[in-house]
């Protein structure tokens, strides 16, 4: 484990929300979670790609790696685990895809429910002001 260690990832800024998922899902997909402990370890990871699964030969064998945000530790998988990975990564964009979509379809329709309070026949929004002295009447004059 110490030897995959060497094959690390590049380093990351910190943790954005993009970054957590794609973790997530490189646990769930079977990636094993080893740290980087010495500074030749760190010089190993920093030439690669970031935010990204790298492909490295070690030892005439194929792995992936994937920088943790705090740098001190990398997802290692091989060719099984990175097939999940994609598959899994896949079916989260075609969601969000899906989602994004039907958000569009509703700006663009109107959303069928009804946001807020109503009044009158119309069911006209009514909007409510809070505030020391201010009304909006104040500007409708006498």
């Amino acid at each position: 484990m110490v030897a995959l260690a060497l094959m690390a990832g590049c380093q990351t800024g910190g943790t954005t929300p993009a970054v957590a998922q794609k973790e997530t899902l490189l646990s769930q997909s079977g990636f094993k979670v080893v740290t980087v402990k010495t500074p030749k370890q760190q010089q190993a990871i920093s030439g690669l790609a970031q935010n990204r699964c790298s492909a490295v030969k070690y030892n005439g064998n194929l792995y992936y790696v994937f920088p943790t945000a705090t740098k001190d530790q990398i997802y290692v998988g091989k060719q099984a685990q990175y097939n999940a990975y994609k598959k899994a990564l896949a079916a989260q964009q075609a969601q969000q895809a899906s989602w994004s979509a039907q958000q569009q379809q509703q700006m663009l329709h109107g959303s069928p429910a009804i946001v807020g309070e109503t009044a009158g026949p119309h069911h006209i929004e009514v909007e409510e002001f809070q505030g020391s002295g201010f009304t909006p009447f104040d500007m409708m004059g006498d």
